[in-house]
C-alpha cells in the first residue's frame, strides 16, 4: 500500500527542520498505535539514520541489537558495545568521520529501565555535542507517557535540553476520515469513527473496508487484529504491573458504574487506589472525568467517569460482553446485533464530535473559554453542548443522531434548559445538530429566531 500521511505535516516539518540544522535533541511521546515510529521513519527518510527499536530485554542484548543497527553506518562491519558510553563514543567518532547522523532510540523507556545511568549519560554527551555544535540529532521516543513526560521535568538531566518535545495524539474525527474509502458519506464517516476512533493503526488495519466488513474481519473474529486489542494494550503498558484492576475499572465504567464509589465497590478496593487506577488510565487517554460546565466549577461534584477512546468504548460495550459467543464462531450474529444497536451507540460519539467541531472548527466556539456539557443536580435538565466564558454561557446546543428529521420539540426543550440556567445563559447562541436534517416548521422557526441548524454534513466542511 502507498504511504499515507494524515495530519502529521507539522510534526514532519519540525523534525526535518531540526535535522537540517543540527545538533538537536527531540523527546517524542505518544501512546501505543498512534504512529510514532511511522512518523519518525517518514520524517527522517533520506537522512543518515540509526533507528533503534528497543525491546524489553537485558542490557547486554539491547547493546548487541543497537550495535547491529549502528553497523549500517560502517557498511555492515561487525560492532560490539560494552556499555552505552561505548556506543555514544562510537557515534561521536562516526559524526567526525562521516558527517551528520540522526539517532532514534525508539521505546526509550525500555533502555532507561535497564540502565539507571543512561539518562545522565545522555545529558553528558548531549551537552558536549551541543557545546561543540556536533551535527547529531538524538531522538528519544516512547509510549510510557509518565516516564517520557518525566524526562522534561525540572529534576531530570534532560530538562531544558530538548529542541522539540511533541506529544503525538490520536487523530480527530476529520483526520481519521482520511483513511476511509473515497466517496464515504459523512454519516458513514461518523459511524466508522465511532467504532475505530482516531488511532491511526486501527484505521490502517481497517483500510477502506465498509463498516460491516470492519466488524467481521478486523474486530469480532477471534485472532483478528483488534479482537483483543484493549486487553493487550493494558497488559503491555510499561507502568501497569497488575492489569486486572485497570481492566476491571474500564469494564465497570462500560457497565454503567461511572461514579468513583461505584467503581470502587465493583472492584472491591478502596477509593484512593481506584483514583490512582483512573488517573493512570486518564493519562493514557482511555478515560476522562466529565463535569457539568458551570462558572467557577460549581458542578464538579456531579462529575462522572467515561471511556473517552471510541474504540475502547465500543470494545467494552460489544466485544467483551459477547466474547463467549464470538469464541464459538457466532461472528455474523453478533455483527448483526451490533449493526442494529449502532444508532443508539453512535449517538454519544456524535455528541463528542459536535463538541469537537464547535471547539476546533466553528465560529460558534470562537468566543468560548471552554466547551463541554451541562446537566442539573437531579439530571432532569441536560445540555449536550455548552460554551462558557467569564461572563456566562456563549452557546447552548442539542445533538440528535436520529434517522428522522428533528422537530420543534427539541428546540422547545433546549429553550427550557436555557431558562433553567437563568441570566448567565440569556445571551447564549442556540444550535441544533442533526443526523439527517430538520422539519420544515423547525427550519422556518429557526430562521426567524436566529437558531443555528447544523447537520452531520456541516461537520466535515471547512
Amino acid at each position: 500500500m502507498p504511504v499515507r500521511i494524515v495530519n502529521r505535516e507539522s510534526e514532519i516539518a519540525q523534525l526535518q527542520a531540526i535535522v537540517a540544522s543540527p545538533p538537536g535533541l527531540v523527546i517524542l511521546s505518544g501512546r501505543r498505535r498512534v504512529g510514532k515510529s511511522f512518523l519518525l521513519r517518514v520524517a527522517l527518510d533520506g537522512a543518515r539514520v540509526v533507528h533503534f527499536q528497543a525491546e524489553e530485554q537485558p542490557l547486554a542484548l539491547q547493546l548487541e541489537a543497537f550495535a547491529r543497527e549502528c553497523g549500517e553506518l560502517v557498511a555492515g562491519a561487525p560492532l560490539a558495545f560494552s556499555s552505552w558510553e561505548d556506543a555514544f563514543a562510537f557515534l561521536d567518532r562516526q559524526v567526525a568521520v562521516g558527517g551528520p547522523v540522526v539517532v532514534v532510540l525508539d521505546e526509550f523507556q525500555y533502555l532507561a529501565y535497564r540502565d539507571q545511568g543512561l539518562v545522565s549519560g545522555i545529558q553528558k554527551w548531549w551537552d558536549r555535542w551541543d557545546h561543540e555544535n556536533t551535527p547529531i540529532v538524538l531522538v528519544l521516543s516512547g509510549s510510557a507517557l509518565s516516564f517520557m513526560s518525566g524526562l522534561l521535568s525540572g529534576g531530570r538531566p534532560t530538562h531544558g535540553r530538548s529542541a522539540y518535545r511533541p506529544l503525538v495524539r490520536p487523530l480527530d474525527y476529520r483526520d481519521a476520515a482520511g483513511f476511509a474509502a473515497t466517496g464515504s458519506t459523512p454519516v458513514q464517516l461518523v459511524q466508522r469513527y465511532a467504532v475505530l476512533g482516531g488511532t491511526p493503526q486501527y484505521q490502517r488495519w481497517a483500510g477502506e473496508r465498509a463498516l460491516g466488513l470492519v466488524l467481521r474481519e478486523i474486530i469480532l473474529t477471534p485472532g483478528a487484529p483488534l479482537h483483543r486489542e484493549p486487553d493487550h494494550l493494558i497488559r503491555e503498558e510499561d507502568e501497569i504491573r497488575e492489569p486486572g484492576p485497570y481492566f476491571g475499572a474500564l469494564e465497570a465504567i462500560a457497565g454503567g458504574k461511572t461514579q468513583l464509589g461505584e467503581i470502587s465497590s465493583r472492584l472491591g478496593v478502596g477509593t484512593p487506589l481506584v483514583s490512582a487506577y483512573l488517573k493512570r488510565l486518564q493519562e493514557l487517554g482511555y478515560v476522562q472525568k466529565v463535569v457539568p460546565l458551570e462558572a467557577r466549577g460549581k458542578g464538579r461534584a456531579r462529575g462522572y467517569w467515561k471511556i473517552s477512546d471510541p474504540f475502547f468504548r465500543f470494545w467494552f460495550a460489544y466485544v467483551l460482553p459477547n466474547s463467549s459467543r464470538l469464541a464459538r464462531g457466532r461472528v455474523s450474529e453478533v455483527a448483526r446485533f451490533i449493526e442494529r444497536q449502532l444508532p443508539t451507540y453512535v449517538g454519544d460519539i456524535f455528541e463528542d464530535i459536535c463538541r469537537d467541531w464547535v471547539g476546533r472548527f466553528s465560529p460558534l466556539g470562537a468566543s468560548a473559554d471552554e466547551i463541554g456539557s451541562w446537566w442539573s443536580r437531579r439530571s432532569d435538565v441536560e445540555l449536550d453542548i455548552v460554551g462558557i466564558d467569564k461572563k456566562g454561557y456563549t452557546l447552548l446546543g442539542s445533538c440528535k443522531w436520529w434517522k428522522d428529521p428533528v422537530g420543534e420539540n427539541v428546540l422547545d426543550d433546549l429553550l427550557e434548559a436555557q431558562a433553567a440556567l437563568g441570566a448567565p445563559a440569556s445571551q447564549a447562541e442556540i444550535a441544533l445538530f442533526a443526523r439527517v436534517g430538520f422539519t420544515p416548521k423547525l427550519t422556518t422557526r429557526a430562521k426567524n429566531e436566529g437558531v443555528h441548524l447544523l447537520t452531520v454534513d456541516d461537520l466535515f466542511r471547512s
